[in-house]
């Protein structure tokens, strides 16, 4: 497995470097923190799919690049390994049971299993930078690295009283609207998300996006306050519809925006005694999150690999938030085996 001095040194010599990665706050603060870094990646950020495929050979043949960086991702088909001829670097927290060899892999958990540490950390790991950047990916990925060393030189916008878990900065503290703001501006589509990425790569301080300081700052929070609106209706109506079962399910439909990582994540906050299935329906499709809490004790990639049993879909994730994709048709035998599975 490569190491992070080598992946240093190979940025570093890099002229034409591309990044691909993941659609959510520790995917987009582990390309900020290198973009910041070294200003000379193109970024290619990917959404709507755990794996990086053919589909993307386009874009390696678009930028000719002379090193590759995949962020975050579970998962890349032989098909792109195949077609890719140049060094390739795989940073990844996920379970390691895709990996398969023949490029460059950084993924802590080849150690050790219960070491998955986001990708974000490790990019600052890298990096030795722009520590708040760092910290929207590594609390959005729902951990606590590194808040030591952010609470002293941040005290303003993280409180003094003791952290126990990351959904508390997440959901208790100002920082954690900038949280928020790293997911909301991935929301729609692609050429309006590059151009918020775009103004993130120009933002210096968090304070410039929580107190608009700056023209880049407003236009950012603009952005997010206005998806909010549109989140918090979807929040209401899933905490109205809550009811004494162990197992929340909230379906929803959304033609602009996906929110069920985002929901799912508060949602398992507010009830961590249960376990929390959202679910957005889209043309045949329910692509949604699944989650328990650590103090349920209930892992989930073995409940969703036995739910997907026979039926077309996919899913995976972490011990205890997974992503799912299953025909709507069948959405209720899905949610059903997951009842029976946590009774």
């Amino acid at each position: 497995m490569i190491k992070i001095r080598e992946i240093r040194e190979m940025i570093e010599k890099s002229q034409n470097p591309l990044i691909f990665f993941d659609d959510d706050p520790d995917g987009l603060c582990s390309y900020l923190l290198l973009e910041k870094k070294y200003k000379k990646f193109k970024g290619v950020v990917l959404k709507n799919s755990p794996v990086l495929d053919e589909r993307y050979i386009l874009k390696v043949r678009q930028y000719c690049p002379d090193l590759i960086l995949v962020l975050d991702k579970p998962m890349i088909s032989d098909e792109f390994i195949k077609e890719v001829h140049v060094p390739l670097i795989w940073i990844d927290h996920h379970s390691p049971e895709n990996f398969h060899g023949g490029f460059n892999y950084f993924n802590p958990r080849v150690k050790d299993d219960k070491d998955n540490r986001p990708v974000s950390y490790w990019c600052y790991k890298i990096t030795n930078d722009n520590l708040w950047v760092a910290m929207g990916g590594i609390v959005g990925d729902w951990h606590l690295s590194c808040y030591a060393q952010f609470k002293k030189k941040y005290k303003d916008i993280v409180p003094s009283k003791n952290i126990k878990n990351p959904p508390e900065v997440m959901f208790d503290t100002e920082f954690g609207k900038l949280i928020r703001v790293f997911s909301f501006i991935l929301k729609g589509k692609a050429d309006n998300v590059y151009g918020y990425i775009n103004l993130l790569l120009k933002i210096k301080t968090p304070y410039e996006i929580l107190y608009q300081k700056s023209e880049a700052g407003k236009k950012l929070y603009e952005k997010f306050d206005k998806i909010l609106r549109v989140y918090q209706n979807f929040l209401d109506r899933a905490i109205s519809e809550n009811n004494d079962a162990k197992l929340m399910v909230f379906t929803y439909t959304s033609k602009g925006y996906s929110f069920s990582s985002e929901l799912s994540n508060e949602l398992i906050y507010r009830y961590p005694e249960k376990i929390i299935l959202v679910g957005r329906e889209q043309n045949d499709d329910v692509k949604g999150s699944l989650r328990s809490s650590e103090t349920s004790g209930i892992e989930l990639p073995s409940i969703l690999s036995k739910a997907l049993t026979g039926i077309e879909g996919q899913g995976g994730g972490h011990t205890f938030a997974c992503g799912f994709h299953v025909k709507k048709q069948d959405f209720i035998k899905f949610k059903n085996r997951i009842q029976k599975s946590i009774k």
